[in-house]
């Protein structure tokens, strides 16, 4: 795994701290990775959002889609 250093302000990490304080999170590390996979997420979500909208794709051709890959 790749290793990057950020600066994060100190209202976000008195936030970060408190997590792993409460139990949330076992370290800081873990905290900010669970985060920016989360964000990483929803950016991908949004994209297939907009590709599938620009595409003209309907929902009941993916389920049909579906259907024939299960076959």
């Amino acid at each position: 795994m790749t290793r990057v250093m950020a600066q994060i302000p100190d209202d976000i990490y008195k936030n970060i701290d408190e997590e792993v304080k409460l139990g949330i999170f076992s370290s800081p590390s873990e905290a900010i990775n669970a985060t920016l996979k989360k964000a990483y997420a929803g950016k991908s979500r949004a994209y297939l959002r907009w590709l599938i909208k620009k595409e003209g794709i309907t929902e009941a051709s993916m389920l049909q889609d579906l259907a024939t890959l299960r076959k």
